[in-house]
């Protein structure tokens, strides 16, 4: 299927991770993919007392890769 995404509102063919209602372009969707994994490793690493630290550096990352393609597709949006 093909539309807007709903993460980046770019006009891309569209997934739906299982268990999400939003469907995203396949960078959202990756990215989304793997901050919920990077999120679940780092818990449980954190239970057991394990250094978190590269895990943490990692969701940072790709966060912050995402957060900027949102906000500079939505500014492209405004103008």
């Amino acid at each position: 299927m093909r539309g807007a995404c709903d993460s980046c509102d770019r006009d891309a063919e569209l997934f739906e991770l299982p268990g999400r209602k939003d469907k995203n372009c396949s960078e959202c969707d990756s990215d989304i993919s793997a901050m919920i994994l990077l999120y679940e490793a780092l818990n449980d690493a954190e239970r057991l007392g394990m250094d978190a630290a590269e895990l943490e550096s990692e969701v940072i990352e790709i966060l912050l890769r995402y957060l900027e393609r949102c906000r500079m597709d939505h500014l492209e949006t405004l103008q």
